[in-house]
């Protein structure tokens, strides 16, 4: 078990260690397994704190437990120099976390509750319902039901008490500010793992797990353990990815080369596999530096939309390479960016900022004395 939930006393909750076990048996990756029991935990608190009993829960909890979450401040520790939260960075436009739950996290938690609740319905225990309401049709039951397959599906209708979300833009960084990025990179390794971030769209975990064997150099192909499907996949790179991946492990020591072990290393003794939040905290001082709020997913959003801006790259061929299960998710790729519609209107001022000729005529380029001499104009003549 790689998580568990343990109540104020320290003793572990046995129906939410069951459920975790349940989730491992199903194939559920550790960090999902994570973030189901810090979402368990989350409506256990709130349970205790109210003094419930998780088999006694009802929608009048849950309706409360919602109300909690879109009000409630999180708990973390912040520097005395760290923006204020919610805040909008200057030089990015990207707006900081803020200190309360997002609607998605609220959405998440809600559904990982109502999946507890369903398993223990299944097996005749726990309540006599699920106390998170379910997505119901507009005239009552189940949601869908009875659907005419000749007619479409009516998307978007939220179940009782889930939040709405907002759809937001995919970010690219800009290429002047991707160069500074760049420069900012202190070794051969950190620039080698964001050219390949911005050549191949990989997800930031999915290239950081990478082990020596899966590195084509000949095809200049890697290959990356899919995220949810854990299937092989083998992505193409950029030249120059490879020209620093060669720098870097030109200067690894003999130790840590071979087929089964990791592609990246910390650059210090004890060696250890490079992490996810190691890498994190290298762009972290980087944007320090810069003023920027730059994460490891803008890389994978700046490769997408790089190829989405090239006609001759097919949208089916780019859903292959971020691994999208439905197309769709990766049509919101093909969007006006902000800083494309900027350049559009600065364009058109500057249009319009230029001198216009005196009349039609001499903007198609006639002379106007010939003009004259056929229509009899005047000079000023606006017919």
């Amino acid at each position: 078990m790689p998580w568990l939930v343990v109540d104020p006393e320290g003793v572990e909750v046995a129906e939410v260690v069951e459920y975790l076990r349940h989730t491992v048996a199903a194939g559920f990756s550790a960090s999902s397994v994570e973030s189901y029991a810090r979402a368990l935990l989350r409506w256990l608190r709130f349970l205790w704190a109210v003094e419930v009993v998780w088999d006694r829960a009802d929608r009048a909890e849950v309706r409360d437990f919602v109300l909690w979450m879109r009000t409630a401040t999180k708990h973390r520790t912040r520097r005395a120099d760290s923006p204020e939260p919610g805040s909008v960075n200057a030089r990015t436009g990207k707006r900081y976390l803020t200190a309360q739950f997002a609607p998605a996290t609220i959405n998440h938690n809600l559904a990982v509750v109502s999946g507890f609740y369903d398993f223990f319905l299944v097996q005749g225990r726990g309540p006599l319902r699920n106390p998170v309401p379910a997505r119901t049709s507009p005239r009552g039951g189940r949601a869908d039901a009875h659907h005419n397959p000749m007619e479409p599906f009516v998307t978007g209708r939220r179940a009782v008490y889930r939040q709405r979300v907002s759809r937001t833009q995919p970010r690219a960084i800009p290429d002047r500010m991707f160069d500074e990025l760049f420069e900012r990179m202190p070794s051969n390794r950190d620039r080698a793992i964001l050219a390949f971030y911005v050549s191949t769209a990989a997800r930031p975990d999915e290239l950081l797990r990478l082990d020596q064997a899966r590195v084509d150099y000949g095809e200049q192909l890697i290959g990356v353990i899919r995220k949810g499907t854990n299937e092989l996949q083998w992505l193409p790179a950029s030249p120059d990815a490879f020209v620093w991946l060669r720098l870097y492990h030109n200067k690894l020591p003999l130790e840590l080369i071979g087929p089964a072990k990791p592609l990246w290393w910390t650059l210090r003794r004890p060696w250890r596999a490079l992490t996810y939040e190691a890498m994190r905290a290298v762009l972290r001082r980087a944007n320090a530096v810069l003023g920027t709020n730059w994460t490891l997913h803008d890389l994978r959003h700046t490769a997408a939309l790089r190829m989405a801006a090239d006609p001759d790259m097919p949208l089916v061929d780019i859903q292959i390479l971020l691994g999208h299960a439905h197309l769709s998710t990766t049509e919101r790729y093909l969007r006006l960016r902000l800083d494309q519609l900027v350049d559009h209107v600065r364009q058109h001022h500057q249009r319009q900022a230029e001198p216009r000729p005196a009349n039609a005529a001499a903007a198609i380029g006639y002379d106007s004395t010939d003009l004259q001499e056929l229509f009899g104009w005047q000079p000023g003549f606006r017919g």
